[in-house]
């Protein structure tokens, strides 16, 4: 059931692995650089509702597997449903999950990892050197721990033609002057203020908006997105790339994407929207938006994932495999907050002090 992921070398026979540093799948054993033939022609949008129907007709998903066995040294062991390529963690055989495997839509383009392994785990090292607010032993003991993983994420990427229909008001700030009476001294005395007012005015109209690539994960086991990729640099699929490197099938379908990416483009329509409102308010009462010429296109996007354990909690995070960009959580050190706050309350009360004594 499941299916090795092996790809040898040229020269010697060798099981080759993706190399970052030249862009090649290159031997381990006689160095020999295999050239990977790179499509760099355009990567074609797909008809969303031709899809819909299509996957609508299809059969059920075969039931998903407990364990796989290894065809190089016949090791049994776990591998999940939502993993499509990863190794054998005692030979270190690449295999493909032919549950996994199975999804109507395959990937159409990538984006191959540009961030080499060791760069990665640099990467994550200045990164928790860059908080002040961590703890000291931190920096060393959260370095060890990690396990840093190359992983291939799927993601969607949806394009479409939006008219909005809206209703609304545009606010106007203007200011009036308001008289009020005070006590000075046991005598009323009248003084002014200028108090905020807003004029609202009732608007409708119509909008139209052209989306391109908006990019929806489609996995659940990442919690961080990086949203920062050269999708300009995307090329065809090609298996090749995955050699060394895990990857995942789309565990968020292409439904439930276009729904998310839905959420994405009103969003970006209510700030058009309240542009066109202009003003110096915006209140949008009413919004429908027809959605026409719907496209999808199915990509994987390289990324380093791993946790570390401080303190006996999980802390996890992820790098963009392209331009090392990084996103996760992390510990934050009491004793530095406090030093911190108490520092501030020093100052201040020093800053009072000096003042009230009519030195500055």
């Amino acid at each position: 059931m499941k299916k090795e992921y092996v790809f040898p070398c040229e020269q010697c026979g060798a099981k080759l692995k993706f190399s970052v540093a030249t862009g090649e799948l290159t031997c381990p054993y006689c160095t020999h650089i295999n050239h990977v033939e790179r499509a760099f022609t355009q990567v074609l949008e797909n008809d969303y509702e031709k899809a819909r129907k299509t996957l609508q007709h299809l059969p059920q998903q075969p039931s998903a597997l407990t364990s796989t066995k290894c065809p190089s040294c016949a090791a049994t062991f776990e591998l999940q449903e939502h993993v499509y390529a990863s190794t054998c963690p005692f030979c270190g055989s690449a295999v493909v999950n032919e549950v996994a495997r199975y999804r109507p839509i395959r990937p159409q383009a990538m984006l191959p990892f540009k961030i080499g392994h060791k760069e990665a785990r640099v990467i994550f090292k200045s990164w928790l050197k860059s908080h002040w607010f961590a703890p000291n032993k931190l920096q060393h003991y959260g370095a060890e721990d990690s396990t840093l993983k190359g992983i291939y994420i799927p993601y969607w990427t949806y394009d479409a033609s939006t008219l909005s229909r809206y209703s609304g008001r545009r606010g106007m700030v203007y200011y009036e002057t308001q008289h009020y009476r005070v006590n000075i001294n046991g005598r009323s005395q009248m003084r002014s203020r200028q108090v905020q007012r807003i004029r609202w005015i009732p608007v409708k109209g119509n909008i139209n908006h052209s989306f391109d690539d908006v990019l929806v994960m489609a996995s659940e086991s990442l919690h961080y997105a990086l949203l920062e990729w050269d999708l300009e640099n995307l090329v065809n699929y090609d298996e090749a790339f995955l050699s060394g490197y895990d990857s995942e099938v789309y565990a968020i379908d292409l439904e439930r994407g276009l729904e998310r990416a839905k959420a994405t483009m009103e969003y970006r329509i209510r700030a058009a929207i309240k542009r066109q409102i202009g003003g110096d308010r915006q209140e949008i009462s009413r919004l429908s938006t027809e959605y026409d010429n719907i496209t999808f296109k199915h990509i994987l996007l390289p990324v380093y994932a791993s946790a570390f354990t401080f303190n006996n909690k999980v802390y996890s995070y992820v790098i963009n495999g392209r331009n090392g960009a990084i996103s996760g959580e992390r510990p934050y050190s009491i004793v530095k907050i406090a030093a911190a706050v108490i520092a501030v309350l020093m100052v201040a009360v020093l800053f009072y002090y000096i003042n009230d004594q009519g030195w500055l």
